[in-house]
C-alpha cells in the first residue's frame, strides 16, 4: 500500500474519533515529546491521525517516547493496522508466551500468519523483545510488498547486506521504494529500532509524500581498454553484478587487459575472454581505445622461474629499492626469470620487464636439474673453542662438520652453488653465520646440529623453522618437513617432529632456513649412530634428498 485511499482514511478517522474524542485529524493530535522541530514530527502525527498509534497518556498530556526501542508486539500491532488487516479473523496459533484472547495475541497471530514475523522454533513470539532493523525490514517489506530482486539495474546499495542475507531482497526493496537509505550506506540489521525510526519507515511505506529520493546507480556507456593493477591484492574478482553481492565468475591478475563497455557507479562493465561481468574501477587504469600492443618477451637463458613466497612483492623499474614500483606480485604467482644479479631478479611479466628481490621467490629450474646453480648455505654448528654437546670425548662440532662436508659433496655433484659457513675447526658467532649467508646471496640456509639432554632417555631427530620474524616461514617449514621425513625414515630415528622455534640463525635469515638436530649424544642408541660413519652418510643423504625434493616441488 503506497497511498491510503480516501475512503479508508475517512473510515479510519471516524474510528479514531470514537476512540479519542475531540481529535478528528492528524493536525490536532500532539505529543509533548514530539515538537515541530523533530524530523519525524509530520510522520508521527500522520500515523497517529490514522489511529495506528495513540501514545502514552499522562496527567499533563500524551507522550510518544520516540527514543524508546520498539518491541515486536508494538510493531506487529502497528503493521496490522497500517496494512488494514485488523479485521481478518484471528488465526489459531499457539504461542507459549501469549494468551489467547489478549490484544497482543490477536495482533501477533495475524502478523505471523501474514508472514510479517516468525515465532522461534520453541513456539515463543517474544512480544516484549526489542525489534532489530533486519526483522523490521522483512516485516515492512512483506506488509507493503516492497521486495526488489538484486540486479545490475537495482544493485544492493547497503554495504553490510550481502545477497546471501535472508532478508536481502526485501531490504533492497525498501531502498528503491524510498523507505530508507541506511546509515552512512549501512543498514545495520542487528541494531535495535526506536519508535521514531519505525514511524519514519512506516510513513514512507504508506504514503509517497514521505518517501526519500532514490539515488539510482550512475550508468554510463563508453568503450575503452583498461589494465588491471591489483597492487597488494591477490586477484581482481569479476562479478555478475556491479556490487560485491554479485557472484564471482572469474579472477583477473595484475596486468590483464579487458575491454570496458560501460560503467555503473564505481563498477566497470567489461568484456573478457570468458564473457561479460563487472569489476571495481579502483583496481584499473585506462590504457586507451585501441588494444595495447603486446611486447614480445625477451629471450631468457636462465632456465629459471620464480614462485612468489610472500603475500605481496613489489616489482621495481630497476634493481634498486629506490627505484619506482611499477607493479606487484602476489603469493604463489609464478614469473619468468631473465637473469640474476646478487639479490635482484630480472623478470618478465605482463609484457613488462621489472626487478624483484629474489629472497621472496622460490627459484625453480626448468631443466631436469633442480639444484643447478641454487645458492645453498650449509652451516656446521659450533667450532673451535665452542665444542657444543659432548659425550665420551665425542663433540658436536666434529659430527656437524663431517655431515656438512658430506652434504656439500652431494650438492656440488648435483650442480648446486653450495657455500659452507665453516669447512674446518673454526668459530663463527651466530650473527656472523647469518651475515655470511646474506653476503653470499643465500637462497636456502641449512644449519646442522647434534642434541643432548640431562635424561638419557631423550632420543630422536627434530628439525626447526621460525615464523616469528623470517618472512619465508612457510617455505622454511616445507623444507624442514621434507628433511625431517627423510632423516626419520632413512636413519630409523625417533620422530620428534618439525617445530617452530626462534633460534637465532633461522629467525635472522630472510630465506628458507632450517636448523636440524640429528640425534642425541646423551642417548645410547643415538650415540652409536652419531659415531658411525655409515649413519653419518645416511644423515647427509637424507638432508641432500630433502633439498632435492624441496627444489623439485612447484
Amino acid at each position: 500500500m503506497r497511498t491510503i485511499k480516501w475512503a479508508a482514511v475517512v473510515l479510519m478517522i471516524f474510528a479514531l474519533v470514537s476512540i479519542v474524542p475531540g481529535r478528528s485529524s492528524a493536525q490536532q493530535i500532539q505529543f509533548k515529546d514530539v515538537t515541530p522541530t523533530k524530523e519525524y514530527y509530520e510522520q508521527v502525527n500522520y500515523i497517529a491521525g490514522l489511529g495506528i498509534i495513540k501514545g502514552y497518556q499522562e496527567k499533563d498530556g500524551a507522550t510518544f517516547k520516540p527514543g524508546n526501542n520498539l518491541t515486536r508486539a508494538q510493531a506487529a500491532k502497528m503493521l496490522i493496522i497500517a496494512a488494514e488487516k485488523q479485521d481478518i479473523p484471528t488465526p489459531s496459533i499457539e504461542f507459549k508466551d501469549l494468551k489467547v484472547g489478549t490484544e497482543q495475541y490477536d495482533y501477533a497471530s495475524r502478523a505471523v500468519a501474514l508472514g510479517y514475523f516468525k515465532a522461534d522454533t520453541n513456539g515463543y513470539f517474544k512480544p516484549n523483545e526489542n525489534l532489530k532493523r533486519g526483522e523490521m525490514g522483512n516485516a515492512l517489506a512483506v506488509a507493503f510488498n516492497l521486495s526488489e530482486k538484486i540486479t545490475g539495474e537495482r544493485p544492493m546499495m547497503m554495504t553490510d547486506i550481502s545477497k546471501d542475507y535472508g532478508y536481502a531482497e526485501r531490504i533492497n526493496g525498501l531502498y528503491y521504494a524510498g523507505v530508507t537509505r541506511g546509515d552512512a550506506g549501512k543498514f545495520l540489521p542487528n541494531s535495535f529500532l526506536t519508535r521514531s525510526q519505525f514511524t519514519l519507515f512506516l510513513a514512507r511505506a504508506m504514503d509517497e509524500k514521505f518517501t526519500l529520493a532514490v539515488k539510482l546507480p550512475e550508468v554510463t556507456a563508453r568503450t575503452y581498454f583498461a589494465k588491471v593493477t591489483t597492487e597488494g591484492e591477490d586477484v581482481l574478482n569479476v562479478r555478475t553484478l556491479p556490487s560485491v553481492d554479485g557472484s564471482v565468475i572469474h579472477k583477473l591478475g595484475s596486468g590483464d587487459i579487458v575491454e570496458v563497455v560501460g560503467q555503473t557507479g564505481d563498477w566497470l562493465h567489461i568484456l573478457f575472454n570468458h564473457g561479460v561481468g563487472y569489476i571495481n574501477r579502483s583496481y584499473t587504469i585506462e590504457v586507451g581505445t585501441e588494444v595495447p600492443p603486446v611486447i614480445a618477451p625477451p629471450t631468457s637463458t636462465s632456465n629459471l622461474t620464480g614462485k612468489v613466497t610472500v603475500n605481496s612483492l613489489n616489482i621495481r623499474e630497476s634493481a634498486s629499492t629506490d627505484s619506482p614500483i611499477i607493479d606487484s606480485l602476489t603469493l604463489g604467482q609464478t614469473v619468468e626469470i631473465l637473469s640474476l644479479d646478487g639479490y635482484w631478479a630480472e623478470i618478465y611479466i605482463n609484457s613488462n620487464i621489472g626487478y624483484v628481490h629474489k629472497s621472496y621467490l622460490k627459484l625453480l629450474n626448468t631443466t631436469n636439474k633442480p639444484l643447478q646453480d641454487r645458492i645453498i648455505i650449509l652451516d656446521a654448528g659450533h667450532g673451535d673453542h665452542d665444542p657444543g654437546a659432548t659425550n665420551n670425548k665425542v663433540t658436536e662440532k666434529s659430527i656437524t662438520l663431517k655431515v656438512a662436508l658430506l652434504v656439500e659433496a652431494k650438492l656440488n655433484n648435483a650442480g648446486a652453488n653450495v657455500i659452507m659457513t665453516r669447512s674446518d675447526d673454526t668459530y663463527l658467532s651466530l650473527e656472523q653465520r647469518t651475515e655470511f649467508a646474506k653476503k653470499n646471496y643465500a637462497e636456502t640456509f641449512v644449519s646442522i646440529h647434534v642434541n643432548s639432554a640431562t635424561s638419557a632417555s631423550a632420543k630422536g631427530t627434530e628439525t626447526f623453522f621460525d615464523s616469528s620474524s623470517n618472512p619465508n616461514s612457510a617455505e622454511s617449514k616445507a623444507l624442514a618437513t621434507l628433511i625431517q621425513k627423510n632423516l626419520v625414515k632413512n636413519a630409523s630415528m625417533t620422530d620428534r617432529g618439525v617445530k617452530d622455534e626462534r633460534f637465532y640463525v633461522i629467525r635472522n635469515n630472510n630465506v628458507a632456513s632450517v636448523l636440524i638436530e640429528l640425534a642425541f649424544l646423551s642417548n645410547t642408541d643415538d650415540f652409536k649412530k652419531l659415531t658411525s660413519d655409515s649413519f653419518l652418510e645416511i644423515y647427509a643423504e637424507s638432508i641432500y634428498q630433502g633439498l632435492v625434493q624441496y627444489y623439485s616441488a612447484p
